[in-house]
């Protein structure tokens, strides 16, 4: 979709098995919009994976301004996160955290190794038909007496990507969209010519 307000990201979690030398690397792919749900998905892995030697992650959070965030966990200093987080962003995905577990078989990989187990671990993750578009939206809230419904419901039907949220139709009726957040200013605009009706951001 070419629009200034759409992005990447994953529409459920998804996972990959990577083997190397002994070494088994379980990638978790996963839509996660900050650190407060990742540190419960590791939570929730680590009982999954309780003998699990490492549990190193990649993620980027936010849509406007994404935050980047890895951990190696114990493994050599830019051999887990990075690789991980690297992927993610080849992707081009946001609010997107990808978290690799690994059990050591044995024989050490080196750090050459330990980038590549990490990296080919993600992508197996990632390649899954689980990406989705989405747009990045903010929310008005529309408030109008009921003569002005008409002018009102004109407007959102021209627009495909002004979404009714909620809506109350009474004497006095309100209502709430999501719009594309490059669109806010005209879509504040756009109701002011209906009498009495009166747009604001939620």
């Amino acid at each position: 979709m070419n629009h200034p307000d759409a992005y990447k990201t994953l529409s459920e979690g998804s996972e990959g098995d990577y083997r190397e030398k002994g070494s088994k690397f379980f990638s978790y792919a996963f839509p996660c919009a900050n650190e407060a749900e990742l540190k419960q998905q590791i939570q929730a892995l680590k009982k999954k994976h309780s003998s699990a030697r490492h549990f190193c992650y990649g993620a980027v959070f936010g849509i406007e301004k994404p935050e980047e965030r890895s951990n190696d966990d114990g493994e050599p200093s830019g051999t887990a996160g990075l690789p991980i987080l690297n992927q993610i962003l080849s992707h081009e995905l946001k609010n997107v955290a990808v978290v690799v577990i690994r059990y050591f078989g044995g024989t050490k990989l080196g750090k050459s190794g330990l980038i590549r187990a990490y990296k080919e671990s993600t992508q197996l993750s990632l390649s899954q038909k689980n990406k989705i578009t989405k747009i990045n939206t903010s929310f008005i809230s529309v408030s109008f007496p009921y003569s002005a419904t008409s002018g009102v419901m004109n407007i959102l039907d021209s627009k495909a990507l002004w979404e009714i949220k909620n809506q109350t139709f009474e004497e006095q009726c309100s209502l709430t969209f999501s719009v594309p957040k490059s669109e806010v200013t005209y879509a504040l605009s756009s109701f002011e010519h209906v009498p009495d009706t009166y747009a604001s951001l939620v």
